[in-house]
């Protein structure tokens, strides 16, 4: 097996760290890598085509954001694509049930050479065919644990939502550590003296230094079945069990349907 079929299946496979021979870490260019993972870059359409076999979709990925990072460990490399649906001529065309894409991969310098840490190729996340844009990457954890921060929405027949996104390292795989709803709004089916119209704003706190994963602080504000809420910050511990950030009891957006 040569060192691109090699990369390609850790990437796909995410089973195991896999050493670039060439280039060495300084001298690493991110398109490169994306190359190895997805086939060769697209110029007319600037992005990698891929096929996603769960939902048998074709989509047209665009680097999203490069972030590095010093770790106690080494440099690492932190790379976010994001495609929407396309046809065959790279054209959009997601239908309402159709999911984006995002690709999301962290490498680190191993005596100059460069380790995929772990690695996500295809995450299906977003609707009518697009993908969130404009991730952030934040901190999420003391001991150098990196991920990238976002919402995904949707609305069906007048009730809309959204709900957080953290994507993280587990093991050698990237997944998404947070099950809780952002938003909601059932104005356009409720009508306003009926509906809830509830939004959040999240926060990292990162003061807590002796937890593994920091927790999330949580304001929420706004009206539920019309009635007015009382502004309240929730914490949100980690559940390093489940590994994952769950609703708390109480949770005045819990069980919403969108």
């Amino acid at each position: 097996m040569n060192l691109s079929s090699k990369l390609i299946t850790a990437a796909a496979m995410t089973t195991a760290a896999v050493l670039f021979s060439m280039p060495t870490y300084a001298e690493i260019v991110p398109k490169q890598i994306l190359d190895k993972i997805y086939g060769r870059h697209d110029r007319k359409q600037d992005c990698w085509f891929t096929m996603n076999a769960e939902n048998n979709q074709r989509y047209c990925l665009k680097i999203d954001r490069i972030d590095k990072v010093e770790a106690e460990t080494g440099s690492r490399l932190y790379i976010l694509v994001a495609g929407n649906a396309v046809d065959e001529k790279g054209e959009d065309n997601g239908a309402h049930v159709s999911s984006g894409l995002v690709g999301a991969f962290v490498l680190e310098e191993r005596n100059g050479q460069a380790v995929i840490l772990a690695a996500e190729p295809k995450h299906e996340i977003g609707a009518s065919g697009f993908a969130p844009k404009l991730w952030k990457l934040v901190k999420l954890g003391p001991s150098d644990y990196w991920g990238w921060q976002n919402e995904a929405g949707d609305c069906h027949q007048g009730y809309c939502g959204s709900r957080y996104a953290i994507l993280a390292p587990y093991g050698k795989k990237i997944r998404d550590i947070s099950g809780v709803i952002a938003s909601i709004d059932d104005s356009g089916a409720l009508g306003d003296k009926r509906a809830s119209s509830i939004k959040s704003k999240l926060e990292i706190d990162s003061t807590q230094i002796n937890e593994k994963v920091f927790p999330l602080l949580i304001t929420v504000v706004g009206k539920k079945e019309g009635k007015k809420l009382t502004p309240k910050t929730w914490v949100i511990p980690f559940d390093s069990k489940k590994w994952t950030y769950p609703e708390p009891k109480g949770w005045p957006l819990a069980g919403v349907e969108f």
